[in-house]
């Protein structure tokens, strides 16, 4: 029968369940092909491991093409095998490329699924979801307060889409979300939740999760100037006054803002184990700041005396100093800071005066302004306000390591007599006594 096989190797024969089940792969072969003798293309593939299978064969574009019909004995006889290629035999004489339509039914059905399975992975990956990951893998390079606080701030106004599909947010969608922050909360605001929205999508898209960012081509709600307010020293005097009227929490908080200078979220979320009041000091870790610098904070008698009242009625375990009811950092500084507008209008208009518009920011600048004012060096100044920039930046960053302690601590003290003398109605503008005489021909501050 072999021979037989080899012979047939030359030539075509007439397929039958007989001569079909009687064909062998010659020895040493990988496979055996043999065609009908009167039906063109129609044929068998014999393998080294004894399966037949039915093929059709034709020509397209000068290509030569095989199609497997089934296996014989198991998926189709002789007979139904010759009527599927007979069929498929009038599909390429119509101009059909049978092979190539079942290819491309083949894609369709994997292009199908996969799309099914990305918009499944897409329902799946909400804003929520996106947030989330977000501050887990992202936010952990920023300071513990922004960590914190940028999350809460970019679902506050996406409460709507918290649990449907990051992607399906489109740019339309985030124009109206961003009118409507600018609306409620005025447009700075509006810039910021804007930033930080494009941020976390922009992290998001890079990481193959999102095709595109729908805060990119969204105008920028407002166009902000740097900010040039400064407090004066009424303005100080009546903010110290003022903070009487709040939450003795928040009250403290503002006049710890007064007297550092630090920033507000550094001082909201303030720890214990940072403090220590013997040696009047705040070491302020570098993961808490903003610029992930450590800065070390002398601290006057009067912030002493802030913290060591709020020491006394501290609860029991709480790690941050002015911890809230759910055990974290202060917030809700919006509330705080209308009251605080109210008590100082109200003061203002006592004196016959009106209060510009400000911000708890504003406090920080005031403190800077009021250095130069006592005659502070520069370099004390940023070192105070652990501020990277002008004496500190470039090389002499990187070489410079003197850290102005002891004049550190003479800047807050004197700093926190003026503030006091302002609170007192005692300080006028004329009577602000410098830390050392100015030199003739050159600044106060150099």
């Amino acid at each position: 029968m072999v021979s037989q096989c080899r012979r047939a190797e030359q030539m075509k024969i007439n397929l039958t369940d007989a001569s079909v089940a009687a064909a062998r792969c010659p020895a040493g072969k990988k496979d055996l092909l043999l065609f009908d003798a009167t039906q063109r293309g129609f044929g068998i593939r014999v393998s080294a491991a004894g399966e037949t299978t039915f093929l059709f064969q034709y020509k397209i574009t000068g290509q030569v093409r095989r199609m497997s019909l089934g296996r014989f004995g198991l998926d189709l006889t002789t007979a139904a095998a010759r009527r599927q290629a007979e069929k498929l035999r009038g599909q390429v004489l119509a101009g059909a490329d049978p092979i190539g339509e079942q290819r491309a039914r083949q894609a369709a059905t994997l292009q199908a699924e996969a799309e099914a399975r990305a918009a499944k992975a897409a329902a799946a990956y909400t804003v929520q979801t996106m947030v989330d990951q977000w501050a887990a893998l992202k936010l952990s390079e920023r300071s513990a307060s922004y960590a914190a606080r940028a999350p809460k701030e970019v679902l506050r106004p996406l409460k709507a889409w918290r649990n449907v599909s990051a992607e399906s947010l489109g740019h339309a969608d985030a124009v109206r979300v961003l009118d409507d922050v600018k609306t409620r909360r005025g447009p700075v605001a509006a810039n910021r939740f804007r930033a930080m929205a494009r941020a976390c999508w922009s992290w998001a898209m890079k990481r193959g999760a999102l095709p595109a960012n729908p805060w990119d081509a969204t105008p920028r709600p407002a166009e902000e100037r740097a900010r040039e307010r400064v407090l004066d020293d009424w303005e100080l005097g009546a903010l110290w006054n003022a903070a009487a009227s709040l939450d003795e929490r928040y009250a403290r908080i503002v006049r710890l803002l007064l007297l550092t200078g630090q920033r507000r979220d550094e001082v909201a979320a303030m720890a214990w184990e940072e403090l220590d009041l013997s040696a009047r000091l705040w070491r302020l870790p570098g993961e808490r700041t903003k610029n992930h610098r450590s800065n070390v904070v002398p601290l006057c008698a009067e912030a002493v005396a802030v913290l060591t009242a709020t020491r006394q009625v501290r609860r029991e375990g709480a790690s941050l100093v002015f911890e809230g009811r759910e055990r974290t950092a202060a917030t809700g500084f919006g509330k705080a800071k209308l009251r605080l507008d109210t008590a100082m209008t109200k003061l203002a208009a006592e004196a016959g005066r009106k209060l510009p518009p400000w911000t708890l920011h504003d406090i920080r600048r005031s403190v800077a302004t009021g250095f130069q004012r006592l005659g502070v060096r520069l370099e004390v100044t940023e070192a105070t306000l652990n501020h990277v920039s002008g004496s500190r930046a470039g090389i002499v960053g990187v070489y410079q390591t003197y850290g102005w302690d002891t004049e550190k601590v003479a800047a807050l003290n004197a700093w926190a007599a003026h503030v006091l003398a302002c609170a007192s109605h005692e300080a006028m503008p004329d009577k602000v006594v410098a830390l050392r005489p100015k030199r003739a021909g050159r600044s106060a501050v150099q």
